[in-house]
């Protein structure tokens, strides 16, 4: 299965695009045009790149819990029992 999408978490990842996408145009629908997170040193620019860096950490989170599972490494936020 390695190399294979993961169609749950595929899924999951085209479901929070479409919800932020849904989101932007509700409540920021100038966001696209005005673009002001190209201008150097704005609080639009760094909150831009925090922004992100946050989903490129997610998307880490995302990739490592794969390749657990697949390994068949134990993955404790998974292991039964670990709600208890």
């Amino acid at each position: 299965m390695a190399g294979m999408i993961d169609e749950k978490k595929y899924e999951r990842i085209l479901h929070r695009i479409a919800q932020l996408g849904a989101w932007l145009e509700e409540e920021a629908p100038y966001a696209l045009a005005d673009q002001r997170h190209l201008e150097p040193h704005s609080p639009e620019q760094a909150y831009w790149h925090l922004g992100y860096h946050r989903g490129l950490s997610d998307m880490l989170s995302f990739i490592k819990e794969r390749t657990e599972d697949s390994e068949g490494t134990a993955n404790p936020s998974h292991a039964a029992g670990a709600d208890e």
